[in-house]
């Protein structure tokens, strides 16, 4: 085959397969594992979720034993023993000496006990408000590493595309040279394109290879999988639903709401706590046989005589957490809105690029090589023109690839704001009553 004609079809293979923008991914055996059964595997293995049950159980449990009456207290004692005398150690003989046994109950006002309850409620809500937020950080993680990984295969393909192409170009440079037909520096360009992108091909399949890796690391050897098709990029319609209702479901939100509930159970049990609780105590003695025996009966409760140094500090401290705790949800409320908000504007500028990149920036750099081509077959132009228009072509297929990905990157966030509802996302502190 003469050089002209083998370059020919190296260079109009390089044009009908390596500068679609939408290149069709090769067929890939089921079962295929899309974004969201990553999410739904990678709950199902989140440990870090699983190990905070501990922590709500545990005020699951202090709720109910705070709700109680503290345990009564039996006393035993011997009173009024003489010590000198003639009745010295005698237990009968004076009036004085009782054997006695008591009973002692404090009774913890109800409204006390109840805000104990309450707080230790609240607690647990917190505790699983942080496991909620952790799952949707896992999922999260876990999309992003799918769609890492996604694009890092559809980079493959773009660039195995124009390998065999470039080779081909290769072949036909070192043959017209050999037959005097076309000079070094063509061979030499050639072989610096193939060149180029076998390292744009290594460097790509770092990236797949650490994708892969990290996507094991949520999902374990289902990330081996092949992967279904990526999601259709819009901005999500859950997004106008959340920004309507403040983004109370939103993780990171709920969870700043349960602190706030949490610091607020504070305060009511440190104002309940002002208010002093009654013991009462039951007391039988039993004296020698010539005397009677004895029943007695005692109220006490404290007394809070320095109230502005104790009680009321203990509330004052209280209110300045809830005030705290109600700032940080304010600030985590704010970011949130800030973010969404951003997002939400990247996205739809990305689309638009996206579109711009469909409709003229690709056409227009498909244009340019095949202009750089027909040049070359009518011998005013060079080699050399021809490989760095094809060269240009790819950087802007993987540009436009790159873009897609970032846009994925952004439609994930704005999708996996409020977690994938799965089994772990459903509350826990119900579990442990």
């Amino acid at each position: 085959m003469s050089f002209p004609r083998c370059l020919r079809l190296a260079l109009l293979c390089a044009s009908t397969l390596g500068m679609s923008v939408a290149l069709a991914a090769p067929p890939l055996a089921a079962p295929t594992l899309s974004i969201e059964e990553a999410a739904a595997l990678a709950s199902a293995r989140a440990q870090d979720a699983e190990n905070s049950h501990g922590a709500i159980e545990a005020a699951v449990q202090q709720s109910v034993a705070a709700g109680q009456l503290p345990d009564p207290i039996l006393k035993v004692g011997l009173n009024d023993v003489p010590v000198s005398g003639s009745d010295s150690g005698s237990l009968s003989r004076d009036s004085m000496t009782t054997r006695s046994i008591s009973l002692l109950q404090e009774f913890t006002r109800a409204d006390k006990r109840r805000a104990r309850t309450a707080r230790f409620e609240a607690e647990a809500d917190s505790a699983d408000a942080r496991r909620i937020v952790g799952v949707t950080n896992v999922q999260r993680s876990a999309v992003a590493a799918w769609i890492d990984r996604w694009y890092a295969e559809r980079a493959r393909a773009l660039l195995g595309h124009h390998a065999h192409p470039l080779n081909l170009a290769l072949e036909a440079a070192n043959a017209a040279y050999r037959s005097g037909r076309g000079t070094r520096a063509d061979v030499l360009s050639a072989q610096l394109e193939v060149q180029k992108l076998q390292d744009r091909e290594s460097e790509n399949q770092a990236v797949l290879d650490a994708a892969t890796v990290n996507l094991s690391r949520w999902i374990g050897a289902d990330a081996t999988r092949p992967l279904g098709a990526p999601p259709a990029l819009g901005v999500p319609d859950r997004v106008e639903q959340l920004v309507r209702a403040r983004y109370d479901s939103v993780p990171e939100i709920a969870a700043a709401q349960r602190d706030v509930t949490l610091a607020e159970s504070e305060v009511r049990l440190a104002t309940e706590a002002r208010k002093p609780d009654i013991s009462v105590e039951l007391m039988y003695s039993q004296r020698g046989a010539a005397y009677s025996n004895l029943a007695s009966i005692n109220v006490s409760f404290p007394l809070p005589w320095d109230r502005a140094n104790r009680q009321d500090r203990e509330v004052s401290a209280r209110l300045a957490q809830a005030t705290e705790a109600r700032a940080k949800a304010e600030i985590v409320q704010r970011d949130t809105d800030a973010v969404v908000g951003a997002r939400v504007a990247e996205l739809r500028r990305n689309l638009e690029r996206l579109k711009r990149y469909d409709d003229a920036t690709l056409p227009l750099a498909n244009a340019q090589a095949e202009a750089a081509l027909t040049a070359y077959r009518t011998n005013t132009g060079s080699l050399l023109a021809v490989a760095e228009a094809n060269h240009r072509a790819i950087d802007t297929a993987l540009e436009r690839l790159t873009l897609e990905r970032r846009t994925t990157r952004l439609w994930a966030e704005l999708t996996f704001l409020t977690p994938l509802p799965t089994a772990q996302t459903q509350p826990a502190s119900k579990d442990f009553k």
